[in-house]
Parts: structure tokens; sequence; C-alpha cells
């Protein structure tokens, strides 16, 4: 089988705080998924992985999706399997934020972002890749730490009392949104 690579910009609304959860949701249920697919027409077999970044600009979420694809090159069938993967994805992100428990806010100014070691990093931590200092790994290698204190916001504490804490800039604020974990699907085989 040959491996091959392909990607896509995908552009969602962000000009509400409401917008721009719903698409830093679907980035973390997107980003390192892995698929095993089977072409109900054609009977082809192909897996898929995703990597997912994001961009931010004129109250629009650009969604960068990476995916390295193990079989034949068929680049309209990995599209088709990949719009129906995303609009499920979009399905689990909003039944997710159904139960979002706000948590906290503090000003932009009063806290800072830094590169943590991967030992620190937390995968329950949903951030923007625009907030990462230089030289962070996206999207777990960095956290926001109060500028008085020093402390981690969210603390580990906030983080281990949520399934994933969302935490992202709106106006001139750091807003945490709590959710629970998403669904864990395991290597199951996908119809395209």
């Amino acid at each position: 089988m040959a491996t091959w690579n392909t990607g896509w910009e995908i552009e969602f609304p962000a000009s509400t705080a409401d917008e721009i959860q719903i698409a830093l949701v679907v980035r973390d249920l997107i980003h390192g998924a892995s698929y095993d697919v089977e072409s109900e027409d054609t009977g082809a077999e192909f897996a898929v992985d995703y990597t997912a970044g994001d961009e931010f600009e004129d109250e629009c979420y650009r969604l960068l999706l990476a995916a390295e694809i193990d079989g034949a090159e068929d680049a309209a069938l990995v599209q088709a399997f990949t719009e129906q993967t995303l609009e499920e994805v979009l399905g689990e992100a909003e039944a997710l934020l159904a139960q979002r428990t706000p948590i906290a806010e503090a000003p932009l100014s009063g806290v800072r972002f830094e590169v943590v070691p991967e030992d620190e990093e937390r995968w329950d931590l949903i951030a923007p890749d625009w907030l990462a200092p230089d030289g962070a790994e996206v999207p777990f290698g960095f956290r926001a730490f109060d500028t008085g204190s020093g402390v981690p916001f969210p603390d580990d504490a906030t983080l281990d009392a949520h399934g994933r804490v969302i935490a992202f800039d709106f106006g001139d604020k750091l807003v945490l949104v709590g959710i629970p974990a998403p669904i864990e699907h395991h290597d199951t085989v996908e119809e395209a």
C-alpha cells in the first residue's frame, strides 16, 4: 500500500464565544483520530490518520486539517470520508458543548502563555494554536499562567474536575469552559 498526504482548510464562523468553542472542540476531536475505512461502493480499503491545527482571522476560525493515508491514492474517496467524519465530529462537539460548565474568566493582560515540558502537557486542555508562545509544540505543549502568582490557569485540580477544559481568548479575556470527556472510538472499521 502506498502512503500519501492531503489536507484541507475548513472555515468556521467565529464571531461569538459559542462559535469559537464549537470549532475548538471539533479540532480537539479530529486531531490524532485514526480510522480504518472500507468503501461500501467499491470495497476499497485505506487507513487515515488526521492531525489538526488552527488559525483565526477576521472573525473566521480556520481548521487546518492534514491526513496521512495508507492505501490507493483516491482523493475523492478520502474527501467524501473526511466530510462524513467532520459532520459526525461536529454533532459530537455540539452534544459535548450542550453539557458545558462555565469555569472562570481572566483578563488576557493577567495571564502569560509559556511552553511546558512534555511531562507537564495536559491532553485535556483545549487551547487554540494562536495563543501558543514561540517554540511551543501545539496543541498541548503550552499553558496559561497567572502573571501575579505564576499558578497555571486553569490549574491541575480544575482540569482534573472536568473531562476537557476549553481555554480561549474572547475580547480582552481568557475564558475557561468545562465539557465532558469525549466518547472513545476504538479501532472501528468505518464505511465510506
